[in-house]
């Protein structure tokens, strides 16, 4: 009945502590600038989401050749297999130059913002660094996608913990000036993340030539109408990703008109839904490369099962997770909170937030889960299109109720709304099978 599940699981679980430790390495470097100045942490808030918002888009897009690749792996296609993994490289390569263009001049309009100076100029300097060194992890993403695609996220989990690492020891040495080197601040931080992104991609480079994957020219060739093909469905997705983040972004921003303790109440509480958010993404690209190789294999009758035996494994997590964001939302809050004069209301403040979140963790399974299963099938145009409508419908009730209605319930009401609508919305797509009319390989593309 669940024979899915099995193999759902085997891919997770590594996917699972690979994205975990994406948000350890964003933790650990708040916590080493938490000893350099105050005015590094303040800056590394902002322009590390604006780092994240624009290189999102690059992550979807260049990592979206992991479907191409599961659906050739699934059509036992290995020379497919090499092509798409090109798709991905080449588009790092545009990607990494087009970055390392806009890096400066998107840099400079941090001091603009009005923010002190101080931060001002941090905030310009953790952007410039990052984003000139995007090739390497939008690079990392795609050969991940690689090694995803045919079935071997164990070793993107070995190389994300190594990078880790490296992240963490070179951050304590290039911000705080350890062990003889020097003193950087936040342009250490953001050097170290750099290096570390580079390390992974080496070594991810090194994994893909010893397959051979180098050294294949006729799957390294650039083919425009390949190329056009791949991009048609790989940029909505890469849309999509940043214009998601931008969204919750925006609802951050208004929430902090409320107040202080409100915003703060507000980014704990979304903190603390990764504990829940990570494993199920895990689990939806773990369903996204399952559903990758049934339809490369022809096998779209299978589809239906895998996304729904994936669906229950997905929902028994955020069940369990919203019972614990409800029953325990004082402790998980406090842990966040600090001891200042406002840690009380913060605390009180983000129960009451928790409530929302564990009722929006029942219905984020079927955003995620469905979302990777369409996303997989090829369906990414859709659900750009539609996110932007639904994200676009949802901004604009945030900003009348903000005027009109200012209220953290109020708000935090809308947001799950919000959440519920699109799991709805992803449902009924799925429901009407219009994905299975969406072609990902072509006789003339990856193959």
């Amino acid at each position: 009945m669940f024979k899915h599940v099995p193999r759902l699981l085997r891919l997770a679980a590594p996917m699972i502590l690979s994205t975990s430790a994406i948000t350890m390495m964003q933790l650990i470097d708040a916590i080493v600038l938490s000893r350099y100045s105050s005015e590094a942490v303040a800056a590394i808030g902002p322009s590390g989401l604006a780092v994240i918002l624009f290189q999102g888009f690059l992550f979807g897009t260049a990592g979206y050749a992991g479907t191409f690749v599961a659906h050739s792996h699934g059509s036992g296609d290995h020379g497919g297999v090499r092509a798409s993994a090109w798709l991905g490289i080449h588009t790092s390569a545009a990607s990494g130059i087009a970055a390392l263009l806009v890096a400066w001049p998107l840099a400079r309009l941090f001091l603009l913002a009005g923010h002190e100076p101080a931060v001002a100029r941090d905030e310009s300097t953790y952007f410039w660094i990052c984003m000139a060194g995007s090739f390497f992890p939008v690079l990392g993403a795609a050969l991940a996608g690689w090694l995803s695609g045919i079935g071997r996220p164990v070793i993107v989990t070995a190389v994300t913990f190594i990078s880790f690492a490296l992240n963490a020891l070179l951050a304590w040495g290039l911000v705080l000036g350890e062990w003889g080197l020097p003193r950087l601040g936040i342009a250490g931080a953001a050097l170290a993340t750099v290096a570390a992104q580079m390390i992974a991609a080496i070594l991810y480079t090194m994994i893909f030539a010893k397959s051979g994957g180098l050294t294949d020219r006729v799957a390294r060739k650039l083919r425009w109408e390949q190329l056009r093909h791949f991009l048609s469905l790989a940029a909505p997705m890469g849309f999509r990703i940043s214009g998601e983040l931008l969204a919750w972004t925006v609802f951050l921003v208004v929430v902090g008109r409320l107040g202080t303790v409100e915003l703060a109440a507000s980014s704990i509480a979304f903190r603390i839904n990764g504990v829940a958010f990570f494993p199920a993404l895990g689990l939806g690209q773990a369903a996204g490369i399952l559903v990758g190789h049934a339809r490369g294999a022809g096998a779209d009758h299978e589809i239906k099962a895998i996304a729904w035996q994936s669906m229950a494994v997905c929902q028994t997590w955020m069940l369990a997770m919203a019972i614990v964001f409800a029953t325990a939302s004082v402790p998980l809050v406090s842990v966040f909170a600090g001891s200042g004069p406002e840690a009380v209301r913060i605390v009180e403040t983000g129960s009451q937030v928790m409530k929302f979140v564990a009722i929006y963790c029942l219905f984020d399974a079927a955003n995620v889960m469905i979302g990777c299963v369409l996303a997989s099938a090829g369906d990414t145009n859709w659900l750009a299109r539609t996110f932007i409508v639904c994200s676009g419908i949802f901004l604009v009730l945030l900003w009348l109720v903000s005027r009109f209605f200012p209220s953290l319930v109020a708000e935090w009401t809308l947001a799950t709304l919000f959440v519920f609508a699109t799991a709805v919305i992803w449902l009924l797509r799925f429901r009407t099978g219009a994905w299975t009319t969406v072609q990902v390989l072509r006789d003339s593309g990856a193959r």
